[in-house]
């Protein structure tokens, strides 16, 4: 699924309608939802698996550094 042109409309719509801060992520997050029926849910839990894989194996690199 083409993810991009649901990103750019959901921050298109978040400027339209002032949104700020903090509340970007719950809106943005929100209305890309709906607009893939939710299934960009499941690319956004994958992300969040990939990232924790990751920062997994940069900790256990760092650690292994000579101090």
């Amino acid at each position: 699924m083409e993810l991009t042109p649901h990103i750019a409309e959901a921050l298109a719509a978040a400027a339209r309608e002032g949104v700020g801060a903090k509340a970007v992520t719950p809106f943005l997050l929100a209305r890309i939802g709906e607009r893939t029926g939710g299934a960009a849910l499941g690319a956004n839990i994958t992300l969040v698996v990939n990232n924790a894989r990751l920062a997994a194996r940069i900790a256990v690199a760092l650690a292994a550094l000579p101090r």
